[in-house]
C-alpha cells in the first residue's frame, strides 16, 4: 500500500492564511488598545466626578456662613489664640531661666536613644500644615472652634510648663543643638524646659478629635503615636508626659466644645430667614 503525499500547497492560499492570520492579530491587539482607552476614559470619568464631589463639598461648607459674623468671631479667636501663644512664650522663657534637676523615669532607663529628630521637626510640621488646610477648605464653620480649643490648650498647658519642678531627662537629644527646624525658633517660639504635658503628642491628638472623618481621625491618632514614641526615643518627654497629653488634651477638647457651643458659636451662625407673611 503505498502512501500519497499530500498536495503541495498554492502560494496564493498561503499567502491569504498569513494575512489572515496577521488581521487577527491585529484585531486582538487593537481590540485591547480598545479596552485599554475605555478603563482610562472610565477612570477619568470617575476622576473628574470625585473632584467635582470634592469641589461641591468645599463649596457646601462655606455655604450657610454669616460671612460677617463668622469673620468677627474668627477674629476675636484668632486674638486669643495669639494672646495664649504670648503667654506661652514668656512662661517658657520663665522655664528656660531656672535650673531644674532631671527626674527618674523608669520607662527612658530602659529604652535606647534614638534619633528621630525629624520627625519631631518636620513630620510636626507636616501634621499642622495638613490640619490647616483641612480647616479652611472643609471645615470654615469650626475654624473658629478649633482655634479657641488649640489657644485654650496652649494656655493651660503654660501653666502645667511653669510650675513644673522637673528639668529635662537624661541623655535627651536636644532640638535647639541637633534640630534644623528647632535651632532657629528655639528660645522664641518654643523652649527647652516645657514637659508636662507633651504638646507634639496633645496637639495632633486634639485635631483627631476635632475633625470628622474616619479616615483624617485616624491620620491625626497616628501623627500622635508617632509623636509619642518619637518624643520617648528621644528623650525629649518624660512618660508621664506623653500619657498626661491624652488625658489632658481630652479634658481640654470637651471643656472647650461646651464654652465654645454654648457661648460663641452662635454668634455667627446663620439663621434661616422665615418668609414675610402679608396680612
Amino acid at each position: 500500500m503505498t502512501v500519497q503525499s499530500p498536495p503541495p500547497s498554492d502560494p496564493k492560499f498561503d499567502f491569504l492564511d498569513r494575512e489572515i492570520a496577521r488581521l487577527e492579530a491585529k484585531f486582538r491587539e487593537t481590540t485591547q488598545d480598545l479596552q485599554k482607552i475605555r478603563l482610562h476614559l472610565r477612570l477619568a470619568e470617575r476622576a473628574k466626578a470625585e473632584v467635582k464631589a470634592e469641589i461641591a463639598e468645599i463649596q457646601e461648607s462655606w455655604d450657610n456662613v454669616h460671612y460677617k459674623w463668622w469673620a468677627l468671631t474668627l477674629f476675636g479667636l484668632l486674638t486669643f489664640f495669639l494672646f495664649s501663644y504670648f503667654f506661652y512664650t514668656n512662661l517658657g522663657w520663665y522655664a528656660d531661666q531656672r535650673s531644674l534637676p532631671p527626674g527618674s523615669d523608669w520607662l527612658l532607663e530602659r529604652l535606647p536613644i534614638v534619633n528621630l529628630l525629624p520627625v519631631l521637626s518636620w513630620g510636626w510640621l507636616g501634621l499642622h500644615l495638613y490640619a490647616g488646610a483641612l480647616a479652611i477648605l472643609y471645615y470654615p464653620r469650626r475654624m473658629p472652634f478649633l482655634l479657641f480649643v488649640l489657644g485654650s490648650f496652649i494656655a493651660i498647658r503654660s501653666v502645667f510648663v511653669f510650675l513644673s519642678p522637673i528639668g529635662a531627662p537624661a541623655n535627651m537629644l536636644d532640638m535647639s543643638r541637633l534640630d534644623y527646624l528647632f535651632s532657629r525658633i528655639m528660645g522664641t517660639y518654643t523652649f527647652t524646659n516645657e514637659f508636662v504635658f507633651s504638646g507634639h503628642t496633645g496637639i495632633p491628638f486634639l485635631f483627631a478629635l476635632f475633625f470628622k472623618t474616619r479616615l483624617q481621625k485616624a491620620v491625626f491618632l497616628a501623627g500622635s503615636l508617632v509623636m509619642a514614641v518619637s518624643v520617648l526615643l528621644t528623650h525629649n518627654h518624660y512618660t508621664v508626659d506623653v500619657l498626661g497629653a491624652y488625658f489632658m488634651g481630652f479634658a481640654i477638647f470637651t471643656l472647650s466644645d461646651r464654652v465654645y457651643h454654648r457661648f460663641l458659636q452662635p454668634l455667627f451662625l446663620l439663621r434661616p430667614k422665615l418668609p414675610d407673611f402679608k396680612i
